[in-house]
């Protein structure tokens, strides 16, 4: 028998047949070697089977399943993981060939913890560096309660506790079960972290976040702040923080200011925003808001 796998990446994916492969091949190239990737095709119409089949290593697993968005396709992957520790991509997002190598190397430091985050940062399909998330000082309810910068890519779960807290199915809750999941988990596990950049968030149009529409976001918002109010541990610790949750309306200001060009919708949302704290009126967003606000006006 080979060594027992320290790592599952699990890959839920929709009819992204032309984005996948390179997701796969960034994970494929890892300096550290003891892992599985596992596909959850979840009810693709296209030709994602041949392409994932195509690859031809015994490393990466497919399952094809009827179509039940996201968080199901990531609790079905969960179940079939083998590794010690999940980990969750995206079929659009890369790994640095470093992303495991760090991994290993934290859990080996902290003897096995129940979860850890690594680095990432945010790139156009063209390689443009958007954005680094890499600054994360242990304050968990700057970085990880109210603000929601601790992305699936860069957080590692320890298979027991995945089993323990899956992904929400409700198949309206589109946007948000990544945050809802990870309130759950930090209001009951420490969360160790390494700010080495290891994956990369890719931003294009196609991608849910910028998809969805205001009803959709409006809706999710709502639906995080009352299901974590039905959590007895989450309330204990961060109850506190929920008015701000349920007040966090930056993406609508990203959406209709940045792109969508509505400045009227989007200064609606920004007083809303603004009104949730004076933290906020102060914020680096809002200076970014201010300069695509502007820009809007004489475009």
């Amino acid at each position: 028998m080979g060594e027992p796998i320290l790592f599952s990446i699990i890959i839920p994916t929709y009819n992204r047949a032309d984005k996948i492969p390179k997701t796969i091949t960034s994970l494929l190239a890892q300096s550290w070697k003891n892992f599985e990737i596992i596909v959850v095709d979840d009810g693709s119409t296209d030709n994602t089977k041949d392409i994932i089949q195509s690859f031809n290593d015994p490393r990466i697993k497919y399952f094809w399943k009827e179509n039940a968005e996201r968080g199901a396709a990531r609790n079905y992957g969960v179940v079939r993981a083998s590794g010690n520790y999940v980990n969750y991509f995206d079929s659009d997002d890369l790994a640095y060939p470093n992303h495991l190598q760090k991994a290993a190397e934290l859990i080996n430091r902290h003897d096995f913890p129940e979860l850890f985050h690594l680095g990432y940062d945010h790139r156009t399909e063209e390689g443009k560096l958007l954005r680094r998330m890499n600054k994360f000082d242990g304050n968990l309810v700057n970085y990880a309660i109210k603000t929601k910068h601790i992305s699936p890519i860069s957080l590692f779960i320890r298979k027991d506790i995945a089993l323990q807290f899956p992904f929400s199915e409700n198949r309206e809750f589109v946007m948000g079960e990544d945050a809802f999941h990870l309130c759950q988990l930090v209001a009951r596990y420490r969360l160790y972290f390494d700010n080495t950049i290891t994956s990369s968030l890719i931003q294009h149009d196609a991608r849910s976040m910028r998809t969805s529409d205001e009803a959709i976001y409006l809706y999710c918002k709502d639906h995080i702040a009352e299901a974590l109010q039905h959590d007895a541990v989450f309330m204990k610790v961060y109850g506190q923080y929920v008015p701000a949750i349920g007040n966090e309306y930056i993406y609508m200001i990203w959406l209709n200011c940045l792109m969508n060009h509505d400045n009227k919708k989007a200064w609606k949302y920004f007083k809303i925003y603004t009104k949730a704290g004076d933290r906020n009126i102060l914020s680096r967003r809002t200076l970014v808001f201010f300069k695509k606000y502007v820009y809007n006006l004489f475009a």
